[in-house]
């Protein structure tokens, strides 16, 4: 008895129609302009339009197949090891000579970079000089 009943949850389960797959086509976009107005649009403009694109339909982006496929998704915190305690892992702080290391690669970034340092090597030697002093 029980084995009709779960072969008739299979069959009506089966018997379920499929959502229809829905393609979307490329759209054209216009920048059409009116004086100091501007509008973006998908219908022509009344003038020649100041610029014209196409806007490919969303989707999956390229390679996307192939990276989903490789790695699942997780949906949750990392699973702690075994024997870990989180205590530790927090105060876990590198060596003074690591801090000592990082300002003195940092200083000696700034001598070779001169008046001249940049925003970007600034930021990625306080950056690093901070998570080796923290």
């Amino acid at each position: 008895m029980a084995t009709v009943g779960y072969l008739l949850l299979l069959a009506v389960a089966g018997v379920q129609p499929a959502a229809p797959v829905q393609v979307l086509a490329p759209v054209q976009v216009f920048k059409c302009s009116d004086g100091n107005q501007v509008s973006y649009q998908s219908a022509p403009c009344r003038g020649p339009p100041a610029r014209t694109w196409i806007v490919p339909p969303p989707g999956p982006m390229p390679g996307a197949a192939a990276a989903a496929g490789s790695q699942p998704l997780r949906s949750g915190p990392k699973p702690r090891r075994a024997g870990t305690s989180t205590a530790v892992r927090r105060n876990a702080r590198p060596g003074e000579d690591a801090c000592a290391k990082a300002r003195k690669g940092r200083e000696d970034a700034y001598r070779r970079a001169g008046l001249k340092r940049g925003f970007a090597l600034s930021s990625y030697w306080d950056n690093r000089v901070h998570d080796a002093c923290r």
